[in-house]
């Protein structure tokens, strides 16, 4: 069964302390999902994938547009902005992705690190991601990507 894709726009924080009202007893115990230290995503897609015997397996990829500050230039805000529309415009659940993408040897090297199958292909999801980004010109110049596979 297919999850769906889920999006997260960038800037969404958990509550902030200083916004409890003063009335509180007590402040918020925070979520033991998310830390202060706790990562945003503009995009995470949710997704089940085929597997090589048959079955199928949830996978997941979240990628996030960050500011380079070292190497941002007048147009750095501009191409963010833009790289959020296309992750989020792009329906990555029917992109097609496949373990014969990986050669042979890098799929050995990752079952040798114990990954599973959906994780190798949420990393070829991935792949995917930035290289559409690439294409539409939009990397480069004050811009980076941050991802994280199978969450």
């Amino acid at each position: 069964m297919a999850l769906g894709i889920t999006t997260a726009l960038a800037g969404c924080a958990d509550l902030d302390q200083r916004s409890v009202a003063a009335t509180a007893i007590a402040p918020p115990t925070p979520s033991p999902s998310r830390t202060a230290t706790a990562e945003t995503y503009d995009l995470t897609v949710h997704r089940t994938f085929p597997l090589s015997d048959g079955s199928t397996a949830p996978g997941c990829v979240q990628v996030a547009v960050e500011r380079d500050e070292v190497t941002a230039d007048a147009q750095t805000d501009e191409r963010i902005a833009a790289a959020r529309k296309l992750l989020l415009s792009t329906n990555w659940e029917a992109e097609p992705v496949s373990l014969d993408e990986l050669g042979a040897e890098e799929r050995q090297v990752e079952k040798d690190r114990g990954e599973s199958e959906a994780v190798m292909l949420s990393g070829v999801l991935s792949d995917h991601i930035s290289k559409a980004l690439q294409d539409a010109g939009l990397m480069g110049g004050g811009i980076s990507l941050r991802g994280h596979v199978g969450c």
